[in-house]
């Protein structure tokens, strides 16, 4: 070999271009099999959220007749005189992909939506001068803290995280002396505040890098974000519902509970990632950015307060936390062969039983009892439980009404929740209020939950028409027989839910 070439072939900067190469190509390996676990786990998880018919019926309302409702059209219990909708366009993106594409397209959207939230925040933090190693490995933790808000089909909630990765990228490039961000914010903020009531969050973030930074470019982007969540149906009114909205307790309601400090659950990975990150802090303090830490603190603090807030803090510490541990630097072949470990692993125990299909089982929702009712073409007031009625108004309106649903504080008072919590729990001696304030023609109980007996029902003039492993459908004795010789004519499967014709029944002008 040429002694000319051999000299320059070991010249240091010739190996540190190699590494780098040899460094992007096993992050990119780590990368696509990272993505292929994490899409594969959320495949597995294809449950339709409770939420999200209620969510489908607003949008179909939107999408058809280009208004918004302003009063609730599907309960018979009494709701707020003004129905502001914080939701609505995310109804408005649901039913459009429903509508077009159909029940797959919701599955696709759910694991696009995560995996872009989770890019955008790689490349925040390599903007940051996070090493890949060190990125990689703390992206685990990171992806396991954000997994429970990505779990259901589909949430709102996942504009929210999509939007909230998007802000902080943008805000760090702020941060970098770009200024064509603050534009790109500004305009996020407008369609996020149409989206879900989250945005919140976002001119939070917003707020403390304008603080932090102490620019006028920043702090104009805040007062003009602010500004744009008033471009909405509602106008300025709008935060006249959100301020009591985020403040309203929701102790009922178990995923706005407080993280629990141990025990393996769906949150496990959010308390994984405060020990790292509270470690490498301690570790890598030299290393702090103010603007980093409240956000850590901010985040972190709202996912102990409500565990549904545990995926803000997986992608901000995604963004922030890589500083703090880039010593000591890691071998990125060790790491990649840890994600190959991790994608064969979720192979092996995920992948048989993923799908992209979304799933109704008749183990989580009374699909049977809600058979009855539609087949009979039955009219009247149903009795359901929080977590059912938004599946029984979309099955079933308009030709019969709810007495609650998972829009909660949006549409109902406190006073509706508690007294059909109380029916349903049987909680204090008026437990039954329910039934004599209002005329209740069917009753659907969730077997699993209830406090409530067959007897109870009976003694109140009512009787059982179906029942099963999830739930039992009671009528009013009068109703009952026509509804059992209905049960006893079924066909063996049921309508498809995620039907997007069902919301022409009751939209107006519908036949």
């Amino acid at each position: 070999m040429d002694p000319i070439l051999l000299r320059w072939t070991r010249t240091p900067a010739h190996f540190r271009v190699r590494e780098m190469r040899n460094e992007r190509l096993f992050a990119v390996v780590s990368l696509m099999l990272g993505a292929f676990a994490f899409a594969v786990v959320l495949a597995y998880h294809r449950v339709v959220d409770g939420d999200l018919w209620a969510r489908l019926a607003v949008g179909a309302h939107v999408w058809k007749t280009g208004t918004v409702m302003r009063h609730d059209p599907f309960a018979f219990t009494p709701t707020l005189p003004r129905w502001t909708d914080h939701e609505w366009g995310a109804g408005v993106v649901f039913f459009a992909l429903l509508n077009w594409f159909g029940p797959m397209s919701l599955m696709i959207f759910k694991i696009v939506a995560a995996l872009g939230a989770l890019a955008v925040c790689i490349a925040a933090s390599r903007a940051n001068g996070t090493n890949w190693a060190n990125l990689l490995v703390l992206a685990m933790p990171s992806a396991l803290a954000v997994l429970p808000g990505y779990v259901p089909v589909v949430r709102s909630h996942v504009l929210t995280y999509g939007c909230f990765a998007a802000t902080l990228w943008w805000l760090e490039l702020m941060r970098g002396g770009r200024r064509w961000p603050s534009f790109a914010i500004v305009v996020l903020m407008l369609v996020w505040a149409n989206v879900h009531g989250g945005f919140v969050v976002g001119l939070v973030a917003i707020a403390v890098y304008a603080a932090w930074l102490g620019t006028r470019v920043a702090l104009a982007t805040w007062l003009a974000a602010l500004a744009a969540t008033c471009v909405n149906p509602y106008g300025p009114g709008y935060w006249t519902y959100l301020v009591p909205a985020w403040l309203h307790p929701r102790a009922d309601i178990a995923e706005w509970g407080r993280m629990a400090v141990w025990g393996i659950e769906p949150y496990f990975g959010f308390r994984l990632l405060f020990v790292i990150v509270l470690g490498g802090i301690a570790l890598g303090w030299r290393r702090r950015t103010w603007g980093g830490l409240v956000m850590l603190a901010l985040t972190a603090a709202a996912g102990w307060l409500h565990r549904r807030h545990a995926p803000f803090f997986g992608l901000a510490a995604l963004v922030y936390a890589g500083p703090y541990l880039n010593r000591p630097r890691l071998r990125i072949e060790a790491v990649a062969v840890a994600y190959v470990v991790i994608a064969a692993a979720v192979a092996w125990w995920f992948l048989p039983q993923a799908a992209l299909e979304p799933a109704v089982p008749a183990t989580f929702y009374p699909i049977r009892a809600v058979d009855i009712l539609e087949a009979a073409h039955a009219e009247g007031n149903l009795a359901v439980p929080f977590r059912w009625g938004s599946y029984a108004l979309w099955r079933l309106a308009p030709r019969i009404k709810v007495s609650m649903d998972g829009r909660y504080e949006e549409t109902y008072p406190d006073e509706t929740f508690e007294e059909n919590h109380a029916f349903f729990y049987k909680d204090g001696a008026n437990w039954d209020e329910l039934l004599r304030r209002y005329r209740v023609n069917f009753v659907i109980l969730d077997l699993r939950t209830t406090r409530l007996q067959p007897d109870d029902l009976l003694s109140r003039g009512y009787e059982q028409v179906w029942s099963d492993d999830t739930s039992t459908l009671f009528a009013r004795r009068g109703l009952a027989p026509e509804l059992r010789a209905t049960a006893a004519n079924l066909p063996p499967t049921t309508r498809e839910p995620l039907d997007p014709y069902l919301a022409d029944r009751w939209l107006p002008g519908s036949p």
